[in-house]
């Protein structure tokens, strides 16, 4: 008898199973924290601009980044990105997941004490610029700030 019910189970967890796949064809949202249904974790950041006497400034919030060193080490900062027009500056508020994307994987390719200098820390903007035109020829950085930077 207990084997039978053992059974009725498995069989029960298999429909649920093929019922979740087949309605809902793969369009299963994850719960990111306490404040919803997010399909991206990074969709969530804060921006803030600022679009006054010719400089077109776009700020990612609460960027929180793993270190490059393995450990359970993570960076926390702002970024600000400084264009050269209103169009890259609006293309990065438009895009700030993908970005916010590009910008982790550069900033965990970093150890600590790669960040140490002022000149490390330029080839980490410096890198970030790169590879954020690399992805999205339209966006003209001209510059980079880190505000806000905690290392833990």
């Amino acid at each position: 008898m207990k084997k039978f019910f053992q059974f009725i189970l498995l069989i029960l967890f298999v429909c649920l199973l093929a019922y979740m796949v087949y309605f809902l064809q793969g369009n299963l949202s994850f719960s990111i924290g306490d404040i919803g249904t997010r399909k991206n974790a990074f969709e969530d950041y804060k921006t803030e601009t600022n679009f006054k006497d010719g400089i077109f400034r776009v700020e990612l919030k609460d960027l929180v980044t793993s270190t490059g060193s393995g450990g359970k080490q993570y960076y926390r900062y702002d970024l600000s990105f400084e264009t050269y027009d209103k169009a890259s500056a609006k293309e990065i508020q438009k895009r700030k997941d993908r970005v916010a994307i590009i910008i982790n994987s550069v900033m965990t390719s970093l150890t600590p004490d790669e960040l140490n200098s002022e000149a490390e820390r330029m080839r980490a903007k410096q890198l970030i610029a790169m590879k954020i035109e690399e992805y999205y020829p339209d966006i003209k950085i001209k510059d980079l700030y880190f505000t806000n930077y905690v290392y833990n």
